[in-house]
């Protein structure tokens, strides 16, 4: 029998590699030949009609669409310790590497996350203190967007005639909700039982380890308590995580206004937050085709001209979803040549067995 770490050990992870590095070809071709093509055989005609908008609208919808990701980033800004906070300006940056990522990865939330936490920590950021921010940061604004959708619901009361999947589809948001919300208490007045869980859970999954899930939730629990204990930031997290979807949809909207139609906000909500929401299911990267797939219908279904509609998202796309590509591949390059280049050049303590102290490199 080959011993662990011998020449069959190596070669079954070898091909475990190559089988993987194959499904994510498989994947990206597919994902380019069948969501990504056909979206970009019809930017044309999109552009075109872009064009004749007139410019004040245009210009409009991009400054929402820039306000959201500001707000982003301010929520960024809150949810670190002021202890480790990066500027403003690069968080911006960060958060736009993010989003870059994000949109052209199969399953790119998990990466862009691991890059978002890497560029965290080298601008100076604690790892224990990056991570645990950014779960409350996602959790939180996720959080936000399904109270935006139960309010969505309340606002169509009476004007339009909710069939049963929206009905379900509330149904799954509000216990998802309810879920995290009792994730939180649990994590606030159960704190033990809650570290026993994620040790036991750790325990059971491969590469990770018990004590570095105990780490991560007390440091969650205690950056929950933290907010707790500050109501005015907890206030400041609520109202930015808000704007960042409001803004955002709200330049959806005008896209839409500016094509011919008006639609009512309890209808934009809903179709918006439920796109949103299905975008969180990493299947394709940012949830190109499935954002449409889903706004596109459903704005329909509302009432919305289907060309006005089509017309509409794929504008919004371009600015919601494309834009942010190049814009982070540039936000990177400044990253590189400036707090990143810093950060390589900074010299780093080494932390010598049996010593009391560090040693510098």
């Amino acid at each position: 029998m080959a011993k662990s770490g011998g020449p069959a050990s190596r070669s079954g992870h070898g091909r475990r590699r190559y089988l993987r590095w194959l499904a994510v070809f498989v994947v990206l071709a597919l994902t380019f030949e069948y969501v990504v093509l056909p979206q970009l055989a019809g930017t044309e005609n999109v552009l075109k009609s872009l064009s004749r908008l007139p410019p004040f609208l245009m210009i409009g919808a991009l400054c929402l669409q820039v306000g959201s990701w500001l707000s982003y980033s301010a929520l960024t800004s809150v949810v670190l310790p002021g202890s480790a906070r990066p500027s403003y300006f690069t968080l911006i940056r960060i958060d736009l590497c993010d989003s870059a990522v994000n949109h052209v990865v199969p399953g790119g939330g998990t990466t862009s996350a691991a890059a978002r936490y890497r560029l965290l920590t080298l601008a100076g950021v604690p790892p224990r203190e990056a991570l645990s921010a950014a779960t409350i940061q996602t959790l939180g604004a996720y959080l936000i967007l399904g109270a935006l959708f139960g309010v969505g619901l309340v606002f169509m009361a009476g004007q339009v005639s909710v069939n049963r999947n929206y009905a379900v589809a509330g149904a799954v948001v509000l216990v998802l909700f309810g879920v995290a919300l009792v994730l939180l208490v649990v994590l606030g007045r159960h704190l033990d039982a809650a570290v026993r869980v994620a040790r036991a859970v750790a325990r059971a999954v491969p590469r990770l380890h018990p004590d570095g899930a105990e780490r991560f939730v007390r440091t969650v629990a205690g950056e929950t308590r933290i907010f707790h204990a500050e109501p005015r930031r907890s206030a400041e997290g609520i109202g930015l995580a808000t704007l960042r979807w409001v803004l955002d949809a709200a330049s959806l909207w005008v896209l839409l206004a500016a094509f011919g139609h008006q639609v009512g906000a309890g209808q934009l909500i809903v179709a918006y937050c439920l796109a949103n929401l299905v975008a969180m299911v990493p299947l394709t990267p940012g949830g190109v085709g499935l954002v449409e797939g889903l706004l596109v219908p459903t704005l329909t279904g509302f009432g919305t001209p289907a060309g006005v509609a089509v017309l509409g998202v794929l504008s919004w796309r371009i600015l919601q979803y494309w834009l942010p590509i190049p814009v982070g591949a540039l936000a990177y390059l400044t990253l590189r040549l400036g707090v990143l280049r810093h950060a390589a050049r900074r010299p780093r303590g080494i932390v010598l067995p049996g010593a009391g102290g560090t040693r510098r490199s």
